[in-house]
This record gives structure tokens, C-alpha cells and sequence, in this order.
């Protein structure tokens, strides 16, 4: 929302680095929590096309797409590969640490990917280190993309809800720091470009842990990508704290004109942590009847996840809804492990599913994995998914049906 050429950039760090060949405007330790880390960080801006940066010595291209050209990203929800916290049922049925990050690595070597995202309860980790673990293991093809993650439950409260919360939850601090974004915080007063995260909530200060002990602001963010939006938010946030700011998306929505707006959140119902009109769904409802959104209709779809399931989750004249929380954790469903692809080239926005390995399938890993590596690009193997969405990316405003 602050000009589509802004993009923040970003690395952490086990100590502070002088980074002398790039302007890091923010330069600190890790607050209140997940404070082994430093954070180096700098809102700046690109042009259109391939931007070549060093940082740290080291050559480093983001790849801004043109606005209103056609992306293409890749989505999960629920990730886990460690039993630490919480158990991970099928960590070692489906090898969720090695096969994440071999497909994630074989995936963006592609250049025509442009977007990741993480649709909360991201490795269920309470001190930071599964986190690091992860990250050390893929490549830097993947960290060189947008980045898109959300705040979910296990994330506040690592045993799953506030109920059990205790002085050593992370309340999504640890998280907003390890993956910054230019959230609305960065708008409000004291904050800014520079001091761009709200850390008016001290969690040891209140002592209050059974409560969401963080501001909404650092999570509820609006931009577009090529030819797609997204909003994101967290769901442990009040929605009449939030609502002036979905107007405020809306109404930016309505002037960038995005082929599709896709509303990207944790939960797909309330409870365990999930308050009052704040769950994935009812924010969709809720800003649909929105000046700016509700114009959209149809185009104004989302993502979530929390059930560890993926499925169309909602329909209205076309799907509107996309549960991806099948990846590594258990549930009322069958043994899923997959992942969405969005694609929005070629006049078409769609999404397709790759399920990697399930009770029904089986296991496809290598088949997809080796696909991806002999035809050098996720679209090329379509033949592996199902079809989940494919709508054209031009129409009318207001196409689709209200409700």
C-alpha cells in the first residue's frame, strides 16, 4: 500500500553485521522474544524486472513482476517436521523436513516464480530454533522471493490456544520479526519506515498470557503482486480493531484494480484463539460488503488452513475458498501432505494441487520432484494436480454473486 515499486528487505542474523554494501535502515537485536537474532531490514525501491543488490558480498537478485502481469507462487499451512512442541504425526511418514525443502529448493530454481507463503501455525515453534533449522536448509533462490506468512495459533500459543498460554509463548513476536512485512503498524504513529513494527505489547510486562499478547497491526497487511492482491491478518486480533483498516484495503483494491483479491488467514473457524468475525471466512463475508471489495464478488476469494486438510472448502458460482493445512499434522481427514499453486499468467488465474503424498495417492514425491527437475518448471507438470480454480483474469467488476 505504499507504492507498488516499495519492497522490504530484509535478513536475519545471529549478531548484528555492519552490511556496508547495502542501506539497512533497521538494525537490531530480536525483542521480548526469539532474541538470539538479529534483524537488518530496509524498506526500498525496485523497478519492474530483475534488481541486483549485494548484501553481505553476497549477489543477490529480487525479481520484482510488472504490475498487472501474471504471478505464480506457491502456498502451505500448518507445516511441521518436529514433534519438540507439538506432536507432528507424520513428520516420518511423509520425511516433511527433507522433501519440503528439496521441493521448495527444486521449485524456485524455476525464475518464473515469484511467491511463497505460509498460512500459519508455521512449524509450530515456541523458541525460534526449528525456525532457523528450516531456513538454514533452502536455498537462496527461495529466500530472494516474496515472502508471505501468516499468524496462526500455534504461533501465539504453542500448545494451540490461549487457555494453555504461558510465559514462554511467543505471540507471534519472534514471528514478525523473523519474517518482516510492511503490515499497518508501519503506518501508525510512533511507528514508520524505519521503526516499522509495533512492540507496544510487552508480553512480560502485562503477564497476561492466556490473551493475544501482540498488536494486530504486525500482522494485517495489503498489497498486490502482479495481478493479484492479498490481505493478511491474524485471526486472535479484534475485527472492530481491524475493520477500519480493511476499509482502508478495500478502497486500495478498488484503485489497483487486481485480477483477483485473495483474503489469506490461519483459522478456518472461531475458537482457540480465533475471535468474533475473525476466522478466514467471515473476514472474507465481512469485507465483501465493503465499498471497493464488494464490487469484487467473486474475485474476492481466500486461503486458510488450520484443519489439516486440503480441499475447495467453499463455493458460490465459482470456488471461493481453499483449505492447504495438510502438511505434516493430522486430522478427521485422510493422511494429506500437498501444496497449492497459484498461477495467474496467460489471462487465466488458477490454482492448481499438488498432493505429494496421501492415504488414497500414495507416494508422488519423486514423481513431482523429478518432474520439476527434468522439465524445469512447476507448470510443466500440471498432470500431477487437480485443478482447484481456473477463471479468467479479465471481467467486469462486480462479476460473480454477493453474499
Amino acid at each position: 500500500s505504499k507504492g507498488y515499486d516499495k519492497v522490504r528487505v530484509s535478513v536475519v542474523a545471529p549478531r548484528l553485521e555492519a552490511f556496508d554494501d547495502f542501506p539497512f535502515t533497521y538494525r537490531e537485536q530480536f525483542r521480548y522474544r526469539w532474541t538470539e537474532n538479529f534483524l537488518h531490514s530496509a524498506l526500498v525501491k525496485l523497478s519492474a524486472g530483475a534488481n541486483k543488490l549485494s548484501i553481505g558480498g553476497r549477489n543477490v537478485t529480487v525479481d520484482l513482476p510488472e504490475e498487472d502481469v501474471g504471478i505464480r507462487g506457491v502456498f502451505w499451512a500448518d507445516p511441521c517436521f518436529s514433534s519438540k512442541w507439538i506432536n507432528c504425526r507424520y513428520a516420518e511418514r511423509f520425511q516433511t523436513f527433507n522433501r519440503s525443502v528439496e521441493m521448495l529448493n527444486g521449485i524456485f530454481k524455476d525464475p518464473t516464480m515469484n511467491l511463497w507463503g505460509i498460512l500459519g501455525d508455521n512449524f509450530y515453534d515456541q523458541t525460534g530454533e526449528l525456525t532457523k533449522t528450516f531456513f538454514d536448509h533452502i536455498s537462496l533462490d527461495v529466500k530472494r522471493r516474496f515472502f508471505l506468512v501468516v499468524n496462526g495459533n500455534h504461533d501465539n500459543w504453542v500448545c494451540g490456544g490461549p487457555e494453555c498460554g504461558d510465559a514462554s509463548d511467543n505471540f507471534g513476536l519472534g514471528q514478525m520479526q523473523y519474517y518482516p512485512a510492511d503490515a499497518v503498524a508501519s503506518t501508525l504513529e510512533p511507528q514508520d519506515d524505519v521503526n516499522f513494527l509495533d512492540f507496544s505489547v510487552d508480553p512480560d510486562h502485562r503477564r497476561e498470557y492466556q490473551s493475544f499478547q501482540n498488536s494486530g497491526t504486525n500482522f494485517l497487511s495489503y498489497h498486490k503482486l502482479g495481478n493479484i492482491g492479498f490481505l493478511s491478518f491474524s485471526g486472535a486480533a479484534k475485527f472492530e480493531d481491524a475493520k477500519p483498516h480493511m476499509e482502508e484495503a478495500c478502497r486500495y483494491f478498488e484503485e489497483a484494480q487486481p485480477a483477483a483479491v485473495f483474503v489469506v488467514g490461519h483459522w478456518n473457524s472461531e475458537g482457540m484463539g480465533c475471535l468474533k468475525d475473525m476466522a478466514t471466512p467471515e473476514v472474507r463475508a465481512e469485507i465483501l460488503r465493503l465499498p471497493g471489495c464488494r464490487e469484487l464478488g467473486d474475485r474476492l476469494k481466500y486461503m486458510d488452513g488450520h484443519k489439516h486438510c486440503n480441499y475447495v472448502q467453499a463455493h458460490n458460482e465459482e470456488p471461493i475458498g481453499f483449505m492447504i493445512g495438510a502438511h505434516g499434522m493430522d486430522d478427521h481427514c485422510e493422511a494429506q501432505y500437498g501444496f497449492l499453486f497459484l498461477d495467474s499468467t496467460g489471462g487465466r488465474v488458477r490454482l492448481y494441487y499438488f498432493e505429494v503424498d496421501s492415504a488414497t495417492r500414495g507416494d508422488r514425491f519423486e514423481d513431482i520432484r523429478g518432474c520439476v527437475e527434468s522439465r524445469g518448471s512447476l507448470a510443466s507438470c500440471l498432470y500431477f494436480a487437480e485443478t482447484w480454480l481456473d477463471v479468467p483474469a479479465e471481467r467486469e467488476r462486480g462479476s460473480g454473486v454477493l453474499v
